[in-house]
């Protein structure tokens, strides 16, 4: 931790005038939000599209729709075969991606500067008129298959899968984004159309542009392409009122699993990323899991090497969140482990100013270290922006940071990190 501590100072120094460029923001008639952020003689330019309504908005029945549909848009449109993509893409110096969470999905494409305007073209074209080729809907469809298959070949996936399922129970977060084997099996093309077709309006769109391109040559792009379109897709609404998260009662699952270690989550519900406790979470988060420095990793590691790998996460999500101990440690010692995060837990009411600080400083140094590329910069703003905090929020995270007290701190583990609304899960 000290080495990102000092890093972050460096950083906070010389990137802070360089990431917090002038940014516009425009939205079109249709509802389309552009995001734009020029960053001169750099020669490369970050495109990425954000689309809401992530794999939270699936039925049971479809779980894994929204990825696999994403998965497909760069597989054929109606002006441009799979293979077509691939080699006017790579002729340019582009390479174009896409995927999805929960919260949303996204297409991004990175160019060189100069190439700007044929690489937008292809990316509109596959934002646009994806055609779902039925060849490539089973080759996809096979890989991801395949890859679910793998997750039950690691006792992390595997465990955290329970744990989900545990402690969202009947949200729509219980599900793994890329879905079950069963639901993806069942799945046809014209499912994953109308999907498509239900879920990509411009309304729905937020597009990040950043680079060595100047704002009103890409305001003429972006309404070129997408001002003219005054809905992709049917004028149903996608969104739906999400089953509320009931906080639980301490819970606890034992499963047994076919590896010779163990492993065990323990977690809480906590705050979405629109919440005012989300900064100071996020900070607690670092004085536990915050790397080699972390309490975890000095009590469970340094001390007394009872796990091979232990940690913390809390994820930011648009609904209610959940804060995340793990740790895979040996059968035997399960129980030891599994008392430990419920005493560290209780022992963040002893923290120091101090402590306090170097924490700050590290979760100001990992968040600035993920800013050094221009894709990371502008994914940023576009994922502040379609989570609803705002692409100003870029900066204002870590002005957040920095104002959180030790009283906080002990406020919002009182409020959110009880033992008795634990939910663990152990795979042994």
């Amino acid at each position: 931790m000290k080495k990102i501590v000092l890093l972050s100072h460096f950083l906070a120094f010389s990137l802070f005038h360089f990431l917090y460029a002038q940014t516009n923001k425009i939205v079109l008639e249709n509802g389309f939000t552009l995001v734009h952020c020029e960053k001169k003689k750099i020669r490369l330019v970050s495109v990425n599209l954000f689309v809401k309504d992530g794999a939270a908005v699936e039925t049971d029945n479809e779980a894994g729709i929204t990825n696999l549909t994403v998965q497909l848009l760069t597989k054929g449109t109606t002006n441009r075969t799979s293979e077509k993509i691939a080699i006017e893409s790579e002729s340019l110096g582009a390479t174009i991606s896409a995927g999805c969470s929960n919260n949303f999905s996204e297409v991004s494409i990175l160019v060189p500067s100069d190439n700007f305007a044929s690489a937008f073209d292809i990316f509109a074209d596959v934002v646009h008129n994806p055609i779902f080729p039925e060849k490539e809907f089973e080759k996809e469809k096979i890989k991801i298959l395949a890859g679910i298959k793998s997750k039950s070949d690691h006792i992390f996936n595997v465990a955290y899968d329970y744990f989900n399922e545990l402690i969202f129970r009947n949200h729509p977060y219980h599900k793994p984004v890329e879905g079950y084997k069963t639901t993806v099996s069942s799945l046809t093309a014209s499912q994953i159309s109308d999907n498509y077709r239900k879920h990509f309006k411009t309304a729905n769109m937020v597009l990040c542009v950043t680079g060595d391109v100047d704002f009103e040559t890409t305001k003429k792009l972006v309404e070129k392409y997408f001002g003219n379109i005054k809905i992709i897709g049917t004028t149903e609404k996608t969104k739906k009122e999400q089953p509320k998260i009931e906080l639980p009662k301490q819970s606890k699952k034992i499963y047994t699993g076919k590896f010779q270690q163990s492993y065990i989550f323990s977690g809480f519900l906590a705050p979405d990323i629109n919440q005012k406790e989300y900064a100071t979470l996020k900070l607690v988060n670092a004085i536990l899991g915050g790397g080699m420095g972390s309490r975890l990793f000095d009590v469970l590691r340094e001390k007394n090497g009872l796990v091979y790998e232990g940690d913390s996460f809390y994820p930011s999500r648009k609904e209610t969140s959940d804060f995340v101990l793990y740790a895979g440690t040996s059968k035997e010692n399960v129980a030891t482990v599994e008392k430990i995060f419920i005493d560290e837990i209780k022992k963040l009411s002893e923290l120091t100013d101090d402590e306090l600080k170097n924490a700050k400083e590290y979760l100001k140094g990992t968040y600035f270290l993920d800013h050094r590329t221009i894709q990371r910069q502008g994914w940023w703003l576009g994922f502040w922006e379609i989570m609803g905090r705002g692409y100003e929020y870029d900066k204002k995270y870590v002005e957040d940071i920095d104002k959180i007290t030790v009283p906080d701190i002990k406020n919002v583990c009182d409020k959110y990190l009880t033992p008795k609304n634990i939910t663990t899960v152990i795979l042994k």
